[in-house]
């Protein structure tokens, strides 16, 4: 993540000497405002661009796609007073790399869900993304259970008998 900050410092330096030399020309010409705009503009994207493609894990508040709902981890891995590291499974091709800030609750819980997971489902647990300005710990529960019984076969209609009047 530190040489995507470097990146984007180089880039802002290019784009406000571009931007300074188009202000500070000498002649008048429609490059200043389309310049400076650039600058403006630019740098969100680039930023943003640059954080999608590479495949280091995100902060969760940077995963701007993940729908909310229930997400299945796919695997954690926690580093202590660092982060939580988290493969999640959004139903894509791929699973999402994000990131959550070290927490010793969330981080209890996890190794509780994973410690009692049931073989088959191979340490894999869900957690509930809710997008909000709120600082809390996100919700983790484990896997529902699979059914016992299998479903009921669905009846035909029942015939629809008209009244007459």
């Amino acid at each position: 993540m530190q040489m995507l900050a470097w990146l984007a410092v180089a880039i802002m330096v290019l784009f406000a000497t571009a931007a300074w030399l188009a202000v500070w020309s000498r002649s008048d010409f429609w490059g200043r405002p389309a310049a400076v705009a650039l600058f403006l503009l630019g740098m969100p994207a680039i930023a943003a661009a640059g954080v999608q493609v590479l495949g280091h894990h995100r902060p969760m508040s940077l995963a701007w796609e993940l729908r909310p709902g229930d997400h299945r981890v796919l695997s954690a891995k926690m580093v202590q007073d660092e982060a939580i590291y988290l493969y999640l499974d959004g139903g894509r091709s791929e699973p999402w790399p994000v990131m959550l800030p070290w927490d010793n609750e969330a981080a209890d819980r996890i190794q509780q869900l994973q410690n009692e997971a049931r073989p088959e489902s191979h340490g894999q647990f869900m957690l509930r993304y809710e997008p909000s300005l709120d600082v809390h710990a996100p919700q983790f529960h484990p896997l529902p259970q699979p059914p016992l019984l299998p479903p009921k076969p669905v009846p035909d209609a029942a015939p629809h008998l008209e009244q007459s009047a």
